[in-house]
């Protein structure tokens, strides 16, 4: 039987709830399409919902384990970790706990954009010689106690004739990589991707960034999106995670409606504004936004549409 989840959790959706909505038994947020730029009022429940997405152990070495079962401890050791952070006082900057930080690094890694992208970097980038040094860079502590999954096989299909086949071993899939065969991730790859990427993020990229806490003035409002951890690298977007390495990176994460962080490198102040927060908010979403009013959802879709600013 496979489990309902949430890609993006409830409970963080809850934090960009329309302020009006607050008081009633059930609160929406307005939910705006970047393919149709339609805008509407949605219930948090209903949003980002995928049947059976996190049902699989995904790199643990308890057969008892699952991925969704660690997501839900992680969300819930967050929601309150979120909620403590932002009612703290705005001098204390940007000295979030080790829940919020481990919260940030699987959302990060988790939602299905973020899949599609592995799926095309995995066959575009990893699996050839020329670029895969300059991807790679050696593993943090602890990822060696991620279990590998034996016997492990490989679904391949020809993006030509559509036929498919699976192989047992990583020299066959690169002999048909290289005839332009694709290499097609399975539920147990995607899972134990998820796992190390967000080992990855919590334990090298992240922790090299200086963290800045933004809050929005009274009238202001943050939004998040289907990625609602995302960056650029020199102005682009949808670059595999070894660009965070780049001294131009930047790392917007969103916790609430009224906070966010901001990862880069260097330690001058910091000056944006809500809007420049939320374009690069939508620029880097994959399907859908959300905020608290249709007129800040609105506004970041225009921008978004616009371009990036560099």
């Amino acid at each position: 039987m496979t489990t309902r989840a949430h890609t993006v959790p409830r409970f963080y959706l809850g934090g960009f709830t329309a302020v009006e909505s607050k008081e009633r038994r059930d609160p929406f947020v307005w939910l705006g399409s970047l393919s149709t730029g339609m805008i509407e009022r949605r219930s948090p429940k209903n949003i980002s919902i995928a049947r059976g997405y996190y049902d699989g152990i995904g790199g643990f070495v308890d057969a008892e384990k699952s991925i969704e079962n660690h997501l839900s401890q992680i969300e819930s050791e967050a929601a309150f970790a979120i909620r403590r952070f932002v009612a703290s006082p705005v001098a204390k900057g940007a000295s979030p706990s080790s829940a919020i930080w481990r919260f940030l690094s699987w959302q990060a890694a988790r939602t299905p954009g973020w899949f599609k992208l592995e799926q095309e970097w995995v066959n575009d980038l990893m699996l050839e010689s020329d670029t895969t040094e300059s991807m790679i860079e050696p593993p943090p502590e602890g990822l060696e106690r991620i279990a590998d999954r034996l016997p492990r096989s490989y679904w391949i299909e020809d993006p030509h004739t559509g036929q498919s086949r699976e192989l047992s071993n990583l020299d066959e899939l690169r002999a048909y990589r290289k005839r332009g065969w694709k290499w097609i991730l399975s539920t147990d790859d995607r899972l134990e991707l998820l796992h190390m990427q967000a080992w990855y993020f919590q334990a090298r990229h992240f922790p090299r960034l200086s963290w800045t806490r933004l809050d929005t003035p009274d009238e202001e409002h943050f939004i998040t999106s289907d990625r609602g951890v995302a960056w650029l690298v020199d102005g682009f977007a949808d670059t595999p995670p070894a660009g965070l390495r780049d001294q131009t990176a930047q790392v917007v994460a969103p916790l609430t409606r009224k906070t966010a962080l901001v990862g880069r490198y260097g330690t001058s102040k910091l000056r944006v504004t809500p809007r420049e927060v939320n374009r690069f908010i939508a620029f880097a979403a994959s399907d859908w936004i959300i905020g608290p009013t249709r007129d800040v959802v609105e506004l970041a879709i225009q921008d978004r549409n616009a371009g990036p600013t560099h």
